[in-house]
């Protein structure tokens, strides 16, 4: 006879980890310093990539205008580099806050996948060994 409790939970179990469970698990084979920290160094790389194109594209659109003022690489440079370091700080703050809560998400709804994995393992066990034996 089929037992609708288990398939019940059997089914709940199989859509938290097809909903999440990827996620999840990935999630679970790094320490929380080394999942931010990865995700961190990763945006570092992109945002230089992408600040080292937005001014590639801004000398040269403002080319004719560099070369005929006095000192065009001095103060620009300067005004550059502040506007990296800036941009670079708000960038990698913002990368630790969302990765850090990304982590901590998942290690809680991986703290209920195992709760309810436990949870299902124990009661229906004893279930099945009490039948077993008894019947």
């Amino acid at each position: 006879m089929l037992n609708e409790e288990k398939i019940r939970q059997m089914t709940e179990l199989a859509l938290l980890k097809k909903s999440k469970g990827e996620q999840m698990f990935e999630i679970d084979n790094y320490f929380k310093e080394d999942y931010v920290g990865k995700h961190m160094l990763r945006s570092f790389f992109v945002y230089t990539v992408c600040f080292a194109l937005v001014v590639v594209l801004a000398i040269l659109y403002n080319l004719e205008n560099l070369m005929s003022s006095m000192n065009p690489i001095g103060l620009l440079s300067v005004i550059y580099i502040l506007i990296y370091v800036l941009g670079l700080l708000r960038f990698e703050i913002i990368t630790y806050r969302f990765f850090s809560k990304k982590y901590d998400e998942a290690q809680k709804d991986l703290k209920i996948y195992n709760d309810r994995l436990n949870y299902f393992e124990k009661k229906f066990d004893n279930k099945d060994k009490l039948q077993n034996n008894g019947g």
